[in-house]
Order: C-alpha cells, then structure tokens, then sequence
C-alpha cells in the first residue's frame, strides 16, 4: 500500500487545534484497505504497542445492521452497571473522536495526540525493522489507537463494534468476553460474498473457541451458519429470539413493564434492545455481574444514536440507512411515525456510496412511502454517486407525476437549505441514505 512518508511523529510547539487538523488529515489520507486482507499486520502493531487490547475485557459486535445500536446499548448497560466502560465504533459522524468514548464521552483532542504519536512511533518502528510489515489501513490504525487509549485509561470494560465483515476484521484479534452478531442481510458483497451465508460465514469468523455467542441474525441460512461455527468451537450459543420468547414466559412484573418499553421503541431497534438485553444477561451471568432490569429499563429510556432515526426538528429526520434492509425497517418506522403524529407525505433528502446497492434502496423507498419531493445531492468523498444518475432512479420508480418533484444539486449545504425552506406543514423531511451524509449535514446544522 502506499502512502506519503510520514516524518517521525513528535508534538512539536504548535497549537493543539492545528496540530489535531495536521494529524486527522494525515489519518482520514491512510487507505481503507491494504494489500494483504490478513491479521499478521494488526497484530504485529499491538504487540509493538505492548498488546494493550489484552488489558482489558471486552465485548466483540459484528452484524450487518444493528451492531452500532447494540455496541451502544451494551456500553450502557455495563457504565450503569457500574463499570468504566469503553465504546469503540465506527463510522464517526462529525468528529472522527466519535469513534472513542470512555462512558459516553469522547477523546480530548489532547489524548487523541498523545494515542497518536505512540501509534505512529510504533508503525514507524516497524516499518524500519519488519520487511513483513506494512503501513496498516485506516480501520487497523484506529482499532490500535483505540486498543492502547482504553488500557491506558484503566477500563474495566470495551466493547468494539467490527468495521466491515469480521473474520478478517482488524479487531478480530481480540480475546472477548462475549461475541453478538447482530442482523445480517446483504451488504459490503464485494468485499464479504454475494449470499447471505457466505456474509454471515464472514461474521461468525467473530466467535472464539468456549466463549458465548448471542446472535439474532433475522435469518435462517445465516443461523445455522452460526450454530454450525459455535458448535465446532464449543462455544455457548444463544438464539435471541429463542431465549426472548423464554423470558416473557417467565415474565415477572418488571418484564412486563420492559414488554411495554420495548413496544413503544422504533420498530428496528427492538430487534437491537432485545439482542442487547440478551447479551447482557449472558454477560452478566459469566462474569457475575448483578442483573438489573430496571438499569436495562433506564438505558433504553435515555438511549439515543446520532443518525439512526434522528430528529433535529420535530419535522425533521436523519436516518443512515443504507442497505435494502435498513430502508425497509425505516419504512416501518417512518409509517408508524406518520400514523402517530398526523403526517400526510415525507419528503426525502438522498446521497449515497457508489459501493451500494442503492438501486434497491430507491426502489423500497419510492414504491413503500407516499412522498412529496426528493432532493438528491452527492457525499463529500471519492466514493460519492452522481447525483444526475440517483436522480434518474427516483423518477423511475416514483409515480410518472412526481418526476418533476426531484431535484438534485452536488452542493449539499445550498440543497438542503431549499429542502428545508420547502417544508409543507403536513410534510416530514427524511434524510437516507448514508452515515457519510448524516454527518455532513450535521457539520453545518
């Protein structure tokens, strides 16, 4: 792979801000992926670190929709219960310190330096005493900022949610307490196959010999992959849906009342709560946690996850979905919401990745919402799609007398200023499509 040389990576006497600028631009340059889709490179970097992931315990999450959800929720879970708990994630809206929280609060740009500067010392290290060494990818780079912050900060818990797939997952390296595989659907083909059990062979390449594995995948095929892998490596399985069922059988009062939080819950982040109230009690029983379901009670009261159903305005929405299966259970959602609060269209504003199956995506939201207008821009980033293409989508798939209801522009901050100053009283305006444009719009709210 290359990259720029980078000089020996010092704090020198500039100001903190332009200091933090120099080196987030320099990491947010590093590749996504490097030419060889192994582990030897992150775990040669770890242990030029002191192999700090193994300081602490940990919680694996890998899944195709929901891990960022349950990620947050078990963090949650486990700062309430007591712990000082580290959140590793991805991608970061705004600020790329999103990606490391110590109980709900992100790096200090401060600490960001300092993690960085050892990182960057020991990739350097490496690169002038390893032949088999490479510069690691952007992912691998913040895994081991995030791995050597958390030990150096005396967490008693991480939990680490994978970047894309999982058995070649940069943080597959780790040794957890517990893995989750969240829902898995048909995502990042490219890079993990073209079918639902290839992918979710791909995510079960998470689960650790004897150690428990909770999954609610949604899907049948994938499974019985997991229940296959789980069994091979005498791992502990646990079927949400099975285990959920058991529990509202021998329901006492408390879950009752949690029966009812959950139902008022958006539609696809009860399928996330139950994954994580399941987990959580298979945590808790391994590591003889006490088990509070009024603490799950409180964490899913207070939960909230910038750009997963988002509201900025009480008629406006940002939601990250960007797979045929997150439109769909956005679709739910947002039919619920419009049932409940009176609204009679939506308007959609879209940017998506190239790397997407947006055609799908176009499809679902076209045919399964009644909308108003839509307002196609392109992401800040080389793996934006042409608007003009996006647009000629939509009118393909909306009614013949919306077609002129779609406008489209590559300067999104002008865009949504028409999409917003546009806004019919009985209209709610969606954001969809990607993270990526969440986090856009959120730079200039």
């Amino acid at each position: 792979m290359e990259t720029k040389k980078e000089p020996k990576n010092k704090l020198v006497n500039k100001p903190v801000s332009e200091l933090y600028k120099e080196r987030v631009d320099y990491i947010c340059s590093i590749p996504r992926f490097t030419r060889r889709a192994k582990l030897e490179n992150t775990r040669l970097l770890l242990a030029e670190l002191g192999d700090p992931q193994r300081k602490v315990k940990s919680v694996h999450v890998a899944g195709t929709n929901g891990k960022g959800s349950v990620s947050k929720m078990m963090a949650g879970l486990l700062e309430r219960s007591g712990f000082k708990t580290g959140l590793f994630i991805s991608p970061h809206l705004v600020r790329i310190n999103e990606r490391l929280s110590i109980n709900g609060v992100d790096i200090t740009d401060e600490d960001f330096l300092e993690i960085d500067r050892r990182v960057m010392d020991a990739v350097n290290s490496l690169l002038a005493t390893n032949k088999d060494f490479e510069h690691p990818a952007f992912f691998e780079y913040i895994f081991a900022m995030g791995a050597l912050y958390f030990a150096e900060q005396g967490c008693d818990y991480v939990v680490f949610e994978t970047g894309l797939g999982g058995r070649l997952d940069a943080t597959n390296i780790l040794s957890p307490e517990l893995c989750i595989i969240a829902s898995i659907g048909l995502d990042h083909m490219q890079y993990l196959g073209n079918t639902i059990r290839e992918i979710a062979g791909e995510k079960a390449g998470i689960i650790k010999p004897g150690v428990p594995i909770v999954y609610n995948t949604g899907e049948a095929e994938a499974d019985e992959v997991i229940l296959d892998t789980a069994r091979r490596l005498s791992s502990e399985e646990v079927n949400v849906a099975t285990a959920w069922t058991a529990y509202q059988i021998n329901a006492s009062e408390k879950c009752s009342v949690l029966s009812d939080l959950m139902a008022d819950l958006p539609v696809y982040q009860q399928e996330n709560a139950k994954t994580a109230y399941t987990a959580f009690r298979v945590l808790s029983e391994k590591e003889q946690i006490h088990f509070d379901e009024e603490i799950f009670c409180d964490t899913i009261k207070s939960f909230r996850f910038p750009g997963r159903l988002e509201y900025i305005a009480d008629n406006i929405i940002l939601d990250g979905a960007h797979n045929e299966d997150a439109a769909r259970a956005l679709i739910k959602s947002l039919r619920r919401i419009c049932e409940r609060d009176g609204w009679k269209k939506i308007s959609l504003f879209f940017a998506v990745s190239s790397d997407k199956d947006y055609n799908s995506i176009i499809k679902l939201l076209s045919e399964g919402l009644d909308i108003e207008d839509v307002y196609v821009s392109e992401l800040c980033s080389d793996r934006r799609e042409d608007a003009g293409t996006v647009m000629k989508l939509f009118q393909k798939y909306l009614p013949a007398e919306k077609s002129n209801d779609v406008v489209g522009s590559t300067d999104m901050k002008k865009l949504w200023k028409m999409a917003v100053g546009e806004l019919s009283d009985d209209t709610l305006l969606v954001a969809v499509g990607s993270l990526y444009m969440v986090g856009e719009i959120k730079g200039f709210l």
